[in-house]
């Protein structure tokens, strides 16, 4: 399926996977809503999903890359229902807020639109429905998530230096002895790096809430091998969940 780079071919995109139901598709759903400061829930009408396919990677934190389709918009419900071809997606959903303060619909999250995304692939079926339930929106860029602590050895001595890693699986290697920093851990990405301080303080600032698995370590190699050939330390922590505008603390202890 071809990519799409105007506005306009955006639309028509989006009005096939609504409407039609192509060979070898399946069917996503879900339902987007937004929590007041009441906690009273709200449906999102005319927000707009957006699909990356695993094979053109994860989109990067600071940087969006282009999906490879956009649904939507969803109804007056918040709900949305679009037929999409099988295979393996990175997803976000976002709608404008307030709905006329850009000219533009679609195209990446601006500071306060409603907007909900996960680092976890979907994977579609074919002939088969992934209904992914009902997902709550942050106002994008409003709040910080952090996750911060501090690292001590046994003995109760802070650990400077060492490097403190959140991902959303339960995994501590990294890519390998090329020598290259790697921000894979399996098929998932790690979302946050920082190295402890003097003191041995760290503080990991998080795009999106979630639950993470927290790791520190004295290096980047796969299986705690370091690239000149000597075994790392490492110790993790998890799962932590952590919400919107929160400060979570999590402190680990080493070696």
């Amino acid at each position: 399926m071809k990519k799409w780079g105007t506005i306009f071919s955006l639309f028509v995109l989006t009005a096939f996977f609504v409407a039609g139901v192509a060979e070898g598709a399946g069917t996503l759903r879900l339902t987007f809503k937004y929590k007041n400061s009441a906690g009273v829930e709200q449906p999102l009408s005319n927000a707009y999903v957006y699909l990356r396919d695993r094979a053109s990677g994860a989109p990067v934190e600071k940087f969006f890359s282009p999906p490879a389709f956009i649904l939507g918009p969803t109804d007056s419900n918040g709900r949305v229902t679009a037929s999409v071809p099988e295979g393996d997606y990175y997803i976000r959903v976002t709608r404008r807020n307030p709905m006329g303060a850009t000219a533009r619909p679609l195209g990446p999250p601006e500071n306060g639109d409603y907007t909900w995304n996960q680092a976890k692939i979907i994977t579609i079926s074919a002939n088969a429905t992934t209904d992914l339930g009902t997902k709550y929106a942050w106002l994008f860029g409003s709040a910080p998530i952090t996750i911060s602590g501090t690292v001590k050895n046994w003995s109760g001595t802070p650990l400077a230096g060492r490097i403190i890693k959140a991902t959303i699986v339960p995994c501590i290697q990294a890519d390998g002895y090329t020598g290259q920093v790697s921000n894979q851990c399996g098929p998932e990405k790690h979302i946050a790096f920082r190295r402890t301080d003097s003191n041995g303080n760290y503080t990991l600032f998080l795009r999106d809430p979630g639950t993470f698995y927290i790791y520190e370590s004295t290096c980047l190699g796969d299986q705690h091998q370091q690239y000149s050939g000597n075994p790392c330390i490492g110790y993790g922590v998890g799962p932590v969940t952590v919400n919107l505008g929160e400060n979570k603390i999590v402190n680990i202890t080493g070696n």
